[in-house]
């Protein structure tokens, strides 16, 4: 699978090289705006690929943090020329039929994502593995009978809040909105007490590498399987920007262990990992910047 991503990677560059022979490149001082929600993989991200686009193509970056839901209509009017991420098949579904016709799929960043709601390890297994051990009632006493999740529109607060309308199991449960940030702080609070706690997560995730977690089963799988995380942009982006930063977004793919790199090197240094990134990897930087040329 990766090698066949990696021969398509090829191809699609061969081929906009070749068509961008007859389209105008337009001003290199146009900005680039990028929208990254505040998810650490996607801020970690963002901050690589400015970092690149400024020190290798010379151009200017500006990344703002709009929500999900923010980030897809302002791509589709052409108020934001670049998103990261959108999930791909299902997380993001309600918002790529709505806004699927109106932006440019660049294909996947990384594969092999998902979603889930986690425990933190010291939580018996035998007590709490399963969605559906949530009905017990020691259980929901323990957990306030709530479930600590992120900003409200996001992906998985979506497909969370369609698990208590299933699940007979949570029909006492509140789902509590907040942010990234929020749902990682109540976790550090519960885990230093040993308290008891569920959160909304994903992978790739740095929590992962902080808290010793399980994932929890969730049987009749409302949070999808293994998704895709794609790169989209505004539709005419190829006809706005030049051929060189189109070719770059174009090649740009992580395996999932180097995003929780660099997802973990963001949330220990924030701005910054995206250079700290670029120089222990300059043969991938060189390869996004440079295609074919730089396999030698």
């Amino acid at each position: 699978m990766k090698k066949a991503r990696f021969a398509l990677v090829v191809v699609f560059s061969l081929a906009l090289t070749i068509g961008f022979l007859s389209t105008p490149a337009r001003a290199q001082d146009k900005t680039l705006n990028i929208g990254a929600v505040a998810w650490e993989e996607a801020l970690g991200i963002a901050d690589l690929i400015q970092y690149v686009v400024r020190t290798e193509l010379g151009m200017n970056v500006e990344v703002t943090n709009p929500s999900i839901g923010v980030a897809y209509a302002a791509a589709s009017d052409q108020e934001l020329d670049l998103l990261i991420e959108s999930w791909q098949p299902i997380t993001h579904q309600a918002y790529t039929e709505k806004y699927g016709a109106e932006v440019i799929d660049f294909g996947p960043m990384y594969e092999d994502a998902k979603l889930t709601w986690a425990v933190p390890t010291y939580v018996p297994e035998d007590e709490l593995a399963s969605v559906e051990d949530l009905a017990k009632e020691s259980v929901k006493e323990k957990l306030g009978a709530e479930i600590t999740g992120i900003d409200p529109g996001a992906g998985i607060m979506q497909q969370s809040e369609k698990m208590l309308e299933e699940y007979d199991a949570l029909s006492d449960y509140d789902l509590l909105e907040g942010s990234g940030a929020a749902m990682q702080a109540a976790l550090k609070d519960a885990t230093q007490n040993e308290e008891w706690i569920v959160v909304t997560l994903w992978e790739p995730h740095s929590a992962y590498g902080r808290f010793d977690l399980r994932n929890l089963e969730e049987p009749k799988g409302l949070l999808g399987s293994e998704e895709r995380v794609h790169m989209i942009g505004r539709q005419d982006f190829m006809e706005v920007f030049p051929n060189k930063l189109s070719e770059f977004i174009s090649r740009f793919y992580l395996p999932i262990g180097m995003v929780n790199e660099l997802s973990a090197m963001y949330s220990d240094m924030g701005e910054g990992a995206g250079a700290q990134f670029a120089e222990e990897h300059p043969e991938i930087i060189d390869f996004f910047v440079n295609g074919v040329d730089a396999l030698g």
